[in-house]
């Protein structure tokens, strides 16, 4: 149907930004119905044309309205506070080695690794704000292996050990007090021990369908940075090549050949002493039939 120019008029001027827009009489097309009624075109999360704050562009883009509302700045952990109400969701205003600051209480979540942002006398250990650990003679086992022991259960693979037996008489599945200041499980800044009773690597049976992936696995994610604080790992790809990788002699894939015995079976991995209580993830993600 034919519009004539007159009754189109308003329409270009309201182009023009010199009158309102009125749809031409005439037109066969139904008005665009792009701007919802309610100015909540986008689904009402602000970006429609409305005039009471919940559309338009706006300031917060926010659908929070003309004020801009929203949460008031909160406090991190380990930033000085004053009360409780300044810290951000669940952490509370509380003491550290750091004075007063905003920490969290026990399981809350933590990444310090002297607990600095767990309050009181609580560590941080494995990611969790956590009373003390054990530290017994004569081996107690490292917070952070034990994690991996509940995920290699739960996988249905063999635990083989933490602690060693009498025939392990150097190395990391050995306290440190049981060792000479020689011993090169106690090499480094690294392997300070935070606790002097703590054996520090675990054996894991290769005896569950993809277990071999999961070694190869393994060494990609600390070849790309992605798993750290790794001491050594002792494994077979194949059940018959053993191999060995450790920061001294390289992560390269197919690491260096084993010179002692065993590990074909199962596969060793060591944790430096001074992340006994990190979650080092090293089962993270892994079922009995796949990985992450």
């Amino acid at each position: 149907m034919t519009t004539s120019l007159r009754s189109c008029l308003p329409l270009f001027l309201a182009l023009l930004g010199l009158a309102p827009a009125l749809a031409c009489d005439g037109g066969d097309d139904p008005p665009a119905a792009d701007a919802g009624a309610d100015g909540t075109d986008d689904g009402g999360d602000g970006s429609g044309d409305g005039a009471d704050g919940s559309g338009g562009s706006g300031d917060t883009g926010d659908g929070s309205g003309a004020d801009g509302g929203g949460d008031a700045e909160c406090l991190l952990a380990t930033e000085p506070c004053t009360d409780g109400s300044e810290c951000c969701g669940a952490l509370s205003c509380g003491t550290t080695s750091l004075g007063q600051v905003c920490c969290g209480e026990a399981g809350e979540t933590c990444s310090t690794e002297n607990g600095e942002d767990c309050c009181g006398a609580l560590l941080c250990i494995a990611g969790v704000c956590s009373e003390s650990f054990e530290c017994e003679s004569p081996c107690t086992e490292a917070p952070a292996l034990v994690i991996e022991k509940g995920r290699l259960a739960a996988i249905g693979g063999s635990f083989l050990g933490i602690c060693g037996d009498a025939n392990h008489t150097y190395g990391f599945h050995v306290p440190a007090a049981r060792l000479p200041a020689s011993d090169y499980s106690l090499e480094g800044a690294a392997n300070q021990p935070v606790c002097e009773w703590h054996a520090a690597a675990i054996d894991i049976g290769m005896d569950w369908p993809v277990s071999r992936d999961w070694l190869r696995w393994l060494i990609g994610e600390i070849r790309a940075d992605r798993i750290h604080d790794i001491a050594e790992v002792i494994g077979s790809y194949d059940g018959v090549n053993v191999r060995y990788w450790s920061d001294s002699s390289g992560w390269e894939t197919d690491g260096i050949p084993y010179e002692g015995e065993g590990h074909d079976t199962w596969t060793h991995v060591s944790i430096y002493r001074s992340t006994a209580l990190q979650d080092h993830q090293i089962l993270s993600g892994w079922t009995a039939d796949s990985g992450p």
